[in-house]
């Protein structure tokens, strides 16, 4: 019987080929080389599977996209950190899910239920925001929460395929402007 780790993995290898809705517990258990019933003696069922795959999956995203950043100069690590976050939503269809209604009302609960309404961002970044407020980096009128809107709304209006990347990029710079224009 696989582990937990290796259930983990064969999961985010069938949830990212799949996304959530496609993929199936059977394909999830043939991939971890076990029976069904042996994945339920881990997660309770796929939703609860997905979300521990998804939070993994989430905090490496994070991670990765924080050491490749180049933090010295906040406005443009601001515009590297959000564009790296939308290519990665947009890119990766079990990070996606953090915007569908199933599963992502569900991901969204476990969230603020392990961490309140702090910033989904990530706690690095909620730290380098307060740094640039307390330095006059930042306006200081500009929330966590406000930063953690336009992540949101950046997300959104990419996802919808509506506008061209040279758009979008004219779009963060501008809001850029306004957030470090002290």
């Amino acid at each position: 019987m696989a582990t937990e780790s290796e259930l983990l993995q064969a999961a985010r290898t069938v949830f990212a080929l799949h996304g959530y809705k496609a993929a199936s517990m059977l394909e999830i258990s043939q991939e971890a080389g076990m029976a069904v019933g042996g994945v339920y003696t881990f997660y309770r069922s796929k939703l609860a599977l997905f979300q521990a795959v998804y939070f993994l999956e989430n905090a490496d995203s994070k991670r990765k996209i924080a050491a490749m950043v180049d933090w010295s100069q906040p406005k443009e690590a601001l515009s590297a950190y959000v564009q790296a976050n939308v290519a990665a939503i947009r890119d990766n269809k079990i990070l996606a899910e953090w915007y569908s209604k199933s599963p992502g009302d569900a991901l969204r609960k476990q969230y603020m239920d392990q961490h309140g309404s702090g910033c989904v961002l990530g706690e690095f970044f909620t730290e380098k925001i307060a740094a640039w407020r307390e330095s006059g980096e930042l306006r200081p009128e500009i929330t966590d929460h406000m930063i953690e809107e336009l992540f949101l709304l950046f997300t959104i209006v990419d996802a919808s395929g509506d506008i061209s990347q040279d758009t979008m990029q004219l779009c963060i710079d501008a809001t850029l402007e306004k957030l470090f224009d002290v």
